[in-house]
């Protein structure tokens, strides 16, 4: 019995220093991802004009555009008929504000999701390689403590290992769910580096009429 104590007490210790290393590699990388995609230049950023669109069998279900004051912490989005600007830092609770404000968290994490992963509560995980549509890819866990409208979400990211650019991921928001999405059609625009398509299936959500605007 003892034996068998000490056995399972060394098995505990000695996971200990894996899960740490892997969380260790799992943010390095993280922050290859956030370099790549042009993370040491967001603090030139003044603002970010798009269009988030949802195409299905060449449909526009969605369009809502967006003028994102990265300065003054506001959007100014248009959708639906509605006409919003919200404070991003604090907004307002009427149901106007609060449509808007899940309006720019969803399209904002589509155009740019790796320059989000240094912001508070982001966790990572790395989780090797694994060959993914057809490509060998790194992979990393992301994973939130206790922050964002979606806190439970998680998300399986496969990394190009040559370019560091993300080049797909898994969305799981609940346990077994996957939905597969692609990160692809690169662009860069005020140092920048932005993926505008991404295919979920039969869904496809494009980035349209993409300009950063910098202080330079």
């Amino acid at each position: 019995m003892k034996k068998l104590a000490l056995f399972l007490l060394l098995v505990v210790f000695a996971a200990k220093p894996v899960r740490i290393a892997a969380a260790e590699d799992g943010a390095q990388l993280a922050d290859a991802v956030w370099k790549a995609s042009g993370g040491e230049n967001w603090s030139k950023v003044k603002a970010i004009d798009f269009t988030f669109a949802v195409e299905k069998e060449g449909k526009t279900l969605v369009s809502a555009e967006h003028h994102w004051d990265v300065t003054a912490q506001t959007d100014h989005v248009k959708w639906k008929g509605k006409d919003v600007t919200v404070n991003l830092a604090d907004p307002a609770s009427d149901e106007d504000a609060k449509a808007a404000y899940a309006r720019w968290v969803n399209d904002s994490y589509w155009l740019l999701a790796p320059l989000k992963f240094k912001e508070r509560g982001v966790q990572f995980t790395a989780e090797g390689r694994k060959t993914v549509d057809g490509a060998e890819r790194e992979v990393l866990l992301l994973t939130f403590d206790k922050v964002g409208l979606t806190p439970k979400d998680q998300y399986r990211l496969y990394i190009d290992p040559a370019t560091k650019l993300l080049a797909s991921w898994d969305y799981m928001p609940e346990p077994g769910q996957t939905k597969h999405g692609t990160w692809e059609n690169y662009q860069k625009s005020g140092g920048l580096t932005l993926a505008t398509e991404h295919k979920m299936g039969e869904i496809e959500i494009k980035i349209l009429n993409l300009r950063v605007t910098t202080n330079e």
